[in-house]
C-alpha cells in the first residue's frame, strides 16, 4: 500500500471512529433543562391516575429512574395503563417491550402496526397470560418525531448527536385489559385516551 492510499484509509477510519464516539457519548444536558416524566399530569379530562410500583430490577435494566407506570381510570371505572420511560442521554431506555413481556411469562399472540391517531402510528400487540389478556400499543419518540419503528428513533437520535443537537428518547406504551371478544372496544378506549394525551406529550416530553 502506497503512502497516499494509507493516508486515505487512516482518514476514513478516523472519521468512522469519531462518528461512533459522538453517537454513543452521553449528551451534555443543562441540569435546569432536565425533563422529569413524573410531572406528566395525573388528571386528564375524565381520567385520574394512580402511580403503580416499579421494582429496582426494572430501574437497573433501563439505567434510569425517569419513568412511570400509571393506572388512569375514567368516570366509568375503565382503566388504561400508561407507561413512559424517557432519557436525554441514554438511547437504551426505549427498547421494544416484547422482550420484557416474554421474559415475564406472557405470550404475544398478535403484532401489527396501526395508525392510532392522525399524528401517531404505533405497534399493536395482543398479550396473553394464563388468566389475563391485554391490548397494548406503543411507539417511540425522538424530539418531535413519533414513530412505530425503533431503528428510526435510534437513527434520529444518532444523527442529532452527530450534528450537536440536543437529543432525547422515549418509549410510550398504553394498554388495557380486555375480554376475549372485546378487542374493538379496548382499541376505541385506547384511541380516545391517546388523543387526549398527544398535546401533553409535546409539552412534557419534548
Amino acid at each position: 500500500m502506497n503512502n497516499k492510499n494509507f493516508m486515505i484509509v487512516v482518514i476514513i477510519l478516523f472519521f468512522v471512529s469519531a462518528v461512533g464516539i459522538i453517537a454513543y457519548m452521553p449528551a451534555r444536558i443543562d441540569a435546569a433543562l432536565k425533563i422529569k416524566v413524573a410531572n406528566f399530569p395525573k388528571e386528564i379530562g375524565e381520567w385520574t391516575a394512580t402511580d403503580l410500583p416499579i421494582d429496582e430490577t426494572t430501574y437497573k435494566i433501563l439505567e434510569t429512574r425517569n419513568l412511570f407506570i400509571r393506572d388512569y381510570k375514567n368516570s366509568k371505572g375503565e382503566s388504561v395503563y400508561l407507561y413512559i420511560v424517557y432519557s436525554e442521554d441514554n438511547r437504551k431506555v426505549s427498547h421494544p417491550p416484547e422482550v420484557c413481556f416474554m421474559g415475564s411469562g406472557m405470550t404475544i399472540t398478535s403484532k401489527t402496526s396501526i395508525p392510532v391517531t392522525d399524528a401517531t402510528k404505533a405497534v399493536k400487540l395482543l398479550v396473553e397470560k394464563v388468566d389475563s389478556r391485554d391490548l397494548v400499543i406503543y411507539w417511540f419518540k425522538a424530539g418531535s418525531l413519533n414513530t412505530d419503528k425503533y431503528l428510526t428513533q435510534q437513527a434520529k437520535i444518532m444523527v442529532d448527536r452527530i450534528f450537536g443537537k440536543r437529543t432525547s428518547g422515549a418509549l410510550i406504551r398504553v394498554s388495557t385489559n380486555i375480554a376475549e371478544d372485546k378487542e374493538k372496544e379496548g382499541m376505541e378506549l385506547i384511541e380516545g385516551f391517546v388523543r387526549q394525551i398527544e398535546p401533553l406529550l409535546v409539552k412534557y416530553i419534548p
